[in-house]
């Protein structure tokens, strides 16, 4: 082994002097293959670095709607650290969490993660009342306090067993593009009650009762972010197939089909949909009926 190799080798990647560039290499990491694996599911994540922790998130990721406001917190495996402190300014972030992560001191390597947070669209739970102090004391050895830090034992942060489950933790289960954008409008309507609100809603059954059903979401807005350009179009695919017997299995699909087989009909006044035209359209409101209560269960 050459010298160069030899002091690789025997670096201390652990020194308090390195701490600075070791934060930035794992957050770097995390948000490399967090991306990597949304990419997978075929989903795009924009991601802001915060430039002061003052707000107390280190980053932030954006993805159909989500928004995750972030505080991440690493440490060594194997090493004794049993809290972390966490900014109170957090909270008042939508659906802010807590990332804490643990990292291999050969290589830098993420071993583990732990998980202090809510679903999307749910706030940090509360932090405690266990005000973090400085480390080190005054001239007359007191520890003064900082108010906007509140020490969370490990024992609150859940495990995470991968990569993949902290995805679903952060952004909800892996879903079709445009479901994941009709969720997000629902949050943006409903606010953290939106399950709630759906809950209580009558699941249609037919298609002249399900009016009011297709009108919670907007589907010209679902079209346009999936950057389709001509609405009418492609809705007589949409419906060139489900008379074929082909529906999509894709519940942001199926609701945006409803929402414009509505407006369509509702132009045709005072012509409505009769024989095997009703049928088709009964049977479409039915699988979004169907596909959204699949998709709350999961």
């Amino acid at each position: 082994m050459s010298d160069d190799q030899q002091s690789c080798a025997s670096a201390d990647l652990v020194a308090a002097g390195l701490s600075v560039a070791r934060e930035n290499i794992i957050e770097q990491r995390l948000v490399s293959e967090l991306a990597s694996l949304m990419l997978r599911r075929g989903v795009t994540v924009d991601v802001l670095k915060s430039q002061f922790d003052a707000q107390g998130h280190d980053v932030v990721f954006e993805t159909h709607g989500v928004i995750r406001h972030v505080q991440l917190k690493a440490s060594v495996a194997g090493g004794a650290r049993r809290h972390v402190n966490i900014n109170v300014k957090l909270r008042g972030r939508p659906s802010g969490c807590v990332v804490w992560m643990t990292y291999d001191p050969v290589t830098l390597a993420i071993t583990e993660y732990r998980w202090f947070g809510n679903e999307p669209a749910q706030p940090l739970p509360d932090l405690g009342n266990k005000v973090t102090r400085h480390s080190k004391g005054n001239a007359s050895g007191m520890k003064a306090a900082r108010p906007a830090l509140r020490d969370v034992p490990r024992a609150r942060f859940e495990p995470v067993a991968n990569l993949d489950e902290l995805a679903t933790r952060l952004f909800g289960p892996a879903r079709p593009q445009a479901t994941g954008l009709v969720f997000a409008q629902l949050r943006e309507r409903f606010g953290t009650e939106w399950r709630q609100r759906l809950a209580v809603t009558p699941v249609p059954g037919s298609f002249h009762d399900s009016i009011d059903f297709a009108h919670l979401v907007d589907g010209y807005r679902v079209l346009e972010q999936l950057c389709e350009l001509d609405p009418a179009a492609w809705l007589d695919n949409a419906a060139a197939c489900a008379r074929a017997g082909q529906f999509s299995d894709d519940l942001g699909l199926l609701w945006t089909q409803l929402f414009l087989e509505h407006r369509r009909w509702r132009q045709a006044n005072p012509y409505s949909p009769e024989g095997e035209e009703l049928q088709c359209l009964d049977e479409l409101a039915r699988r979004v009926g169907r596909t959204l209560t699949r998709e709350l269960a999961s």
